[in-house]
């Protein structure tokens, strides 16, 4: 699968396509967009860049436990649960999301769990907070995207989803 990222430095904007582990790997070490600045004359020098991964950690790593950070985000209507899901494995695990983790964090938080949870997966997919990744071991996965991304970051932030 391919992944395409966007980056704004001041001036300057940089897309950067691959996949995730190329992705990953450019923004692992940031001194190579130093040396592309310094290139460029220096536009956008004034801004600091955070990496993706690097803000993951800040996010995640501080709450020890799934319903820890879920009171956090505070996640109100199903489909805002299932991403808080899906962001959580995404950040603390790597990996995407099956129902079985639906189910099992539903537990955990003792939310209880919706009526039809393909409906709302559903809805997620439509939106564009999710996306179908296939199966795993015989299990339906399903894989967070920057939208889905973005809009549990906001609800951390105190901010709101506002979709």
């Amino acid at each position: 699968m391919t992944y395409r990222l966007r980056v704004k430095v001041g001036g300057l904007e940089l897309e950067l396509e691959g996949d995730r582990e190329f992705l990953e790997a450019r923004f692992a070490d940031l001194s190579w967009i130093d040396a592309l600045l310094e290139r460029l004359g220096g536009l956008g020098r004034q801004e600091t860049v955070k990496a993706p991964q690097q803000l993951a950690v800040m996010t995640t790593a501080s709450f020890s436990s799934f319903v820890e950070f879920a009171s956090h985000v505070n996640p109100e209507k199903n489909w805002e649960k299932f991403l808080t899901i899906a962001y959580y494995l995404y950040r603390q695990e790597g990996r995407d999301l099956t129902y079985e983790d639906v189910e099992k964090y539903y537990a955990q938080a003792r939310w209880p769990m919706p009526k039809n949870v393909w409906d709302v997966m559903s809805h997620l997919i439509r939106e564009g907070y999710m996306e179908d990744a296939g199966k795993q071991n015989d299990r339906k996965v399903f894989r967070i995207l920057r939208k889905g991304i973005e809009y549990v970051e906001k609800l951390m932030s105190g901010g709101g989803g506002g979709g």
